[in-house]
């Protein structure tokens, strides 16, 4: 890959925060700007430009297809237009010069109004002209409606069309095409077959890096428990709950509303929901069946999930006073041998428990999450996020854009 051609489909808050630490970290080759990738233990200045933005509410734009021209989004200026609550447009196209290349007369209507049909005929159009090759996906979209949609059709499209794919989205780790098959691994067989990736660290526990730790730092390892606290609303909920001035459910609630870390729906966070679906995310990307063992595992209705809503601050205190015991919304799967068969299945609940000062997430709090994993190979390997903030979101995806290029 000699220059990253991105598409961005989202403009929300990890694609803006993406873009920032894109800009920050770049360097200029000639008038464009560049990041520095080492391949075979060189070290090369790549160009990259963002050749389109596409949002459901907030408009979209492209550059001209239809060219060897070199244009781009001028990301400065789309940065602000969103964020004043302005829709984007082709007048945020510009030249190699900076130049705006279209006049208001010349704007395209498709470009108000990018229908999901749109959407995937845009990705179809950009790969078959060579003006994108990686795609940043980060569209907000409820796990619970139509299997992960339409972040799962818009990924699959692009992986068709032969683009690399990076994605924030945890739902299409978690989402089912049947009992018996996994989106995630029908995208990764459409991924392989297409000669592209489809990278996604920054779906589950922001940028930590989970995914790449295990497939590129572990070699034939395998995962046989896991156990942490994935969900950061609850956990946050829980510690300003605590203590003799603890707040009630109800007030924790309302100032995790007021940091913006509750879901839209937000029985997602408080009725576990949120942390089975990134629980069923890790079990599947680490149960690809090999060595004709099956490993089952099992669907989000049939994990086990404990509510925080019916918790007390009275509850919280007893459980301290009496042996210093904490309460945490806990995700665990173990694997299991199926008797007299070649199969595995994962063991997996979300269980409100009592934590003792011995545990690894005895001390977890704020917003904060954590993982600890158990392997056939080494000791408990324990990764936590602190506080994370948006910086975190967009290193994950900042991350794959990298190893993306290192690889082609």
């Amino acid at each position: 890959m000699e220059e990253i051609r991105i598409v961005l489909l989202g403009f929300g808050s990890a694609n803006r925060a993406l873009v920032e630490m894109l800009c920050s970290k770049s360097e200029l080759l000639g008038r464009q700007r560049s990041l520095r990738i080492n391949r075979s233990g060189k070290s090369q200045l790549i160009p990259w430009r963002v050749v389109s933005i596409v949002t459901g509410r907030h408009g979209a734009v492209c550059i001209p297809t239809e060219t060897d021209l070199i244009y781009e989004v001028n990301l400065q200026k789309a940065l602000k237009v969103y964020e004043s609550g302005r829709m984007l447009d082709d007048s945020l196209i510009v030249d190699q010069d900076g130049a705006c290349i279209l006049s208001k007369s010349d704007y395209r209507e498709s470009a108000h109004h990018a229908t999901g049909v749109q959407t995937i005929e845009l990705l179809r159009t950009l790969a078959a002209s060579n003006s994108a090759n990686v795609v940043i996906e980060a569209i907000p979209s409820n796990p619970r409606n139509g299997e992960g949609e339409p972040a799962v059709s818009f990924i699959r499209a692009a992986l068709l069309a032969g683009l690399h794919v990076v994605s924030a989205n945890k739902g299409p780790l978690a989402q089912q095409l049947s009992k018996h098959e996994e989106v995630y691994w029908n995208l990764q067989h459409i991924a392989a077959q297409s000669n592209v990736q489809y990278l996604h660290e920054s779906a589950v526990m922001d940028g930590v890096p989970i995914f790449s730790l295990w497939q590129r730092t572990l070699p034939n390892a395998s995962v046989t428990k896991i156990r942490g606290c994935l969900n950061s609303t609850t956990t946050m909920i829980l510690t300003e709950m605590e203590g003799p001035n603890g707040h009630t459910f109800d007030e924790a609630l309302h100032k995790a509303k007021e940091m913006g870390i509750v879901e839209k729906d937000e029985s997602l966070d408080i009725d576990g929901y949120d942390a089975a679906v990134k629980l069923r995310a890790l079990l599947v990307v680490f149960s690809n069946s090999s060595e004709g063992c099956q490993i089952l595992v099992p669907s989000i209705d049939d994990i086990h999930r404990d509510s925080i809503r019916n918790i007390t601050r009275e509850d919280i205190q007893r459980a301290y006073n009496d042996d210093r015991k904490k309460y945490r919304l806990v995700a665990t799967a173990e694997l299991m041998n199926v008797p007299e068969s070649n199969t595995q299945e994962w063991k997996a609940s979300i269980q409100l428990e009592q934590i003792v000062r011995t545990d690894p997430i005895y001390n977890l709090s704020g917003t904060s999450s954590s993982v600890q994993f158990h392997t056939d190979v080494l000791g408990p390997i324990t990764m936590t996020s602190t506080d994370p903030t948006l910086v975190d979101t967009a290193y994950g995806l900042f991350s794959d854009i990298i190893r993306v290029v290192s690889s082609c």
